[in-house]
């Protein structure tokens, strides 16, 4: 049976499962970014903010790693984030302007954000991936799985500070 040669940038059937996977990824990413960004900002406990801040970084160079290799199978890497996660954003701003927005509220919200994104690269990582891709999906995927397990460590500290606190007040 001969195959007809592809065109340079026509990407495969394959190809296009990986790139919507790839590319759903990078939409989870951009979501994360920007209600990390937003965590940060609103975070009162410099320690907080800076782990949000860490994570946000992280969230950015995924997406910008798994888009180049959207790009490099052939096909067009996602820009933004869900129009879902936008308007979740938008509600959570209403929220934040008629109740207080609390350190630990912000990391409630960051760690249901972040358990999605683990989510969403555990189903990615089921599909059959070249190698080079795996490799990213699976370095990226660590990265958010560090990142997730690092908030409840921090809110597990930061309640225990805030009991000391209290009982030392008494």
């Amino acid at each position: 049976m001969r195959t007809l040669p592809r065109h340079q940038g026509e990407a495969s059937m394959k190809d296009d499962k990986i790139i919507a996977a790839l590319n759903e990824l990078i939409e989870t990413s951009k979501d994360g970014e920007k209600e990390l960004t937003r965590a940060a900002e609103d975070a009162r406990e410099p320690d907080l903010a800076r782990a949000f801040s860490d994570a946000e970084e992280a969230n950015r160079t995924a997406s910008a790693e798994l888009q180049d290799q959207v790009r490099l199978l052939g096909g067009t890497a996602e820009q933004e984030g869900s129009l879902k996660a936008a308007a979740r954003r938008s509600w959570t701003s209403v929220k934040a302007m008629v109740s207080s927005r609390d350190d630990n509220a912000i990391m409630e919200e960051c760690e249901r954000c972040q358990s999605h994104v683990r989510g969403r690269y555990a189903v990615a990582l089921e599909l059959e991936l070249p190698e080079p891709i795996r490799s990213v999906v699976e370095r990226r995927h660590q990265a958010i799985v560090d990142s997730h397990y690092r908030l409840p460590d921090l809110r597990n500290r930061f309640r225990d500070t805030s009991a000391r606190a209290i009982h030392a007040s008494d």
